[in-house]
């Protein structure tokens, strides 16, 4: 009987061992690549002149503050589809003017106007459309300072790619997120949407 049990205790924990196994390849499957991590150091670097805070979180989004007009032609050059802004139109530069050098470098532009401290629920709703559709990608998200974006990145990490909270907060507030009632609106989008989900 002692044989069994200990036989059996054993399986336990060769499974257990099994499952941690399991969990942390899966994990590890989830890093960038190396050679794709350095693509995206390389891009990171060629705009880090021209885009405040610029982050290639990814091979489909690049996180920023507003961009200098060089930077589209170098976004072009690095494969980008296109440009999000979440600037307002009385936020200083030309909305139209930016529009155009965008476009001009061969990009779509987008603009959905975010004041910081009123941010909206369709706001968010027509963020998670733009940047869920893969023709966009790869994107440059930006804003005055990248606080936005950061609000904006969090929400979709959590509601579209299912990270935790605290993981999504925290590259949030690496993209620039800083603000109180951005921090508020992001947390209570995602609370309200994690309920209609269930």
């Amino acid at each position: 009987m002692a044989l069994r049990t200990k036989l059996l205790n054993l399986l336990g924990l060769i499974s257990q061992l099994l499952s941690i196994l399991a969990l942390s390849t899966l994990a590890v499957a989830a890093e960038i690549p190396g050679s794709e991590r350095a693509r995206l150091d390389q891009i990171e670097r060629s705009l880090k002149s021209d885009v405040p805070r610029v982050l290639c979180l990814d091979g489909s989004f690049t996180t920023g503050g507003q961009p200098t007009d060089q930077a589209y032609a170098k976004a072009a050059a690095s494969d980008f589809h296109s440009v999000l802004s979440l600037r307002t139109a009385n936020e200083g530069g030309d909305l139209t003017r930016e529009r155009s050098l965008v476009e001009k470098n061969k990009m779509r532009y987008f603009n959905i106007p975010v004041v910081s401290s009123a941010p909206r629920p369709e706001q968010a709703d027509e963020f998670l459309r733009l940047v869920k559709e893969k023709s966009n990608h790869p994107i440059l998200i930006n804003c005055a300072s990248a606080n936005r974006v950061g609000a904006f990145m969090m929400i979709f990490r959590v509601l579209e790619q299912g990270w935790a909270e605290d993981k999504a907060m925290e590259e949030a507030i690496k993209i620039g997120l800083r603000g109180d009632e951005l921090k508020k609106f992001a947390r209570d989008y995602i609370a309200q949407h994690k309920t209609k989900q269930r």
